[in-house]
């Protein structure tokens, strides 16, 4: 098994993709890296890790893709940035599985589809995102961003992606919702409405209807269907909502020696709590549609975000995610 990782994508590169890196190649023996970024501070981490050489491949690149780039001309201002040579490495060679990056969204979209290329029959690849329910199992949203615009023919393609995305993790039957404004038939806007009347008579879905937003929690489906604007500005009010509660119940407790000690009494429970966030943060964020397994890393993401992303990657290139969407495409 072998990944290509761009090491300077991410607010916290390099040092959070070195440390990720040391613990998957602990992990998974069998498992190689081609790291593109600054040579010197690649092999540093290699003789501070006592990581074997033969173990890891360094294509070098000097220069980022920041936020300020404009997704749309990074690949021709910065040709030689890291995230552009780890799309060519992986579109020119067999041997490397797939690609991994935490750099932004629009720049590794762009990349992607003119780098890679699209699948046959998809016309738009789309970003999923993942968050806890409360029912203990994971929701998948999707698109989260990569297609602000989209037409009603992609959100079904989006469902299909999504669906074969949970079966090749192991989710039986994966229920796909529709991201809206009310439960019943017949609401949302236009898009809404059509795209309903689309997924309910489409052949291979398991389509469970309508969820509203404040239901996405409740573990209704399996999946959830957005365009991209929508399904983003959703992640991040839920992703800004809990960081907000989470402040306000830090200066609660930490609002006077009381409140301080009761709090102890609550550690245990209070780490239980934020185990499902601090996963749903760290879950593999796939961009399907795409002819290769190119996989986002949250810009944030630190070295057990890398880590675990590895080995979600790792089950979707043994689970032959892209030839099952390319079977899953050629059906319709």
């Amino acid at each position: 098994m072998k990944f290509a990782i761009d090491t300077l994508g991410g607010d916290n590169a390099p040092q959070a993709v070195f440390d990720g890196a040391a613990l998957a190649l602990k992990d998974q023996p069998d498992l190689n890296l081609v790291m593109v970024g600054k040579k010197a501070e690649i092999e540093k981490f290699i003789a501070d890790n006592k990581i074997d050489p033969a173990r890891i491949e360094i294509i070098e690149a000097d220069e980022a893709v920041l936020n300020t780039d404009h997704p749309a001309t990074f690949l021709k201002e910065k040709p030689n940035c890291s995230l552009a040579k780890g799309f060519d490495a992986l579109r020119t060679r067999e041997d490397i599985d797939a690609y991994i990056s935490a750099g932004p969204t629009g720049a590794i979209l762009t990349g992607a589809i003119f780098r890679i290329g699209r699948i046959q029959g998809i016309s738009r690849p789309a970003l999923m995102a993942t968050i806890p329910t409360r029912t203990g199992k994971l929701c998948r949203i999707m698109d989260v961003g990569a297609n602000m615009d989209c037409k009603p023919e992609y959100l079904v393609q989006f469902a299909h992606m999504a669906s074969t995305f949970l079966s090749v993790i192991g989710v039986e039957n994966p229920r796909i919702g529709l991201l809206n404004v009310g439960a019943e038939e017949g609401k949302g806007n236009e898009q809404a409405k059509e795209v309903y009347n689309l997924l309910k008579v489409e052949p291979g879905l398991n389509f469970v209807g309508n969820v509203e937003a404040d239901h996405v929690v409740n573990g209704e489906a399996d999946a959830i269907i957005a365009d991209g604007f929508s399904g983003n500005v959703f992640i991040k009010s839920l992703e800004g909502g809990c960081y907000y509660v989470s402040d306000l119940f830090k200066k609660a407790v930490s609002g006077n020696f009381i409140a301080k000690i009761g709090a102890l009494f609550q550690l245990k429970g209070l780490k239980a709590a934020k185990v499902p966030f601090d996963y749903a943060k760290k879950a593999c964020a796939p961009l399907l549609g795409v002819k290769r397994v190119v996989v986002k890393v949250h810009g944030k993401g630190d070295s057990v975000a890398f880590r675990e992303t590895m080995r979600d990657t790792r089950k979707l290139v043994e689970g032959k995610l892209i030839e099952k969407i390319q079977e899953s495409v050629a059906q319709k």
